[in-house]
């Protein structure tokens, strides 16, 4: 196996951790969903978003890679945004 071909099956191994946790993320995501219905609340919550991505780059090791997890957790939270949204319009 070469080089290259390991660092490719660490990726894959990670990519299906992430597969696996965006899942849960997204299980929780609909019932936090179905909570913000039932009490008549927003999907969006800017303070909390930005709280999220603060919080989690601040737990970077490696501080370069910064701007690139920022931009992860954005993309992530217009996902969830958007999930939550759907289920809040399929549920009328």
């Amino acid at each position: 196996m070469t080089e290259l071909e390991q660092y490719r099956e660490e990726i894959d191994a990670i990519d299906q951790e992430l597969t696996r946790l965006v899942e849960l993320r997204l299980n929780t995501v609909l019932k936090v969903g179905r909570y913000k219905k039932q009490h008549n609340l927003s999907v969006l919550d800017a303070s909390r978003e930005k709280a999220i991505i603060e919080r989690n780059v601040s737990c970077l090791k490696d501080s370069q890679f910064e701007p690139q997890l920022s931009q992860f957790f954005q993309s992530l939270m217009t996902i969830m945004k958007e999930t939550q949204t759907a289920l809040l319009k399929s549920e009328k």
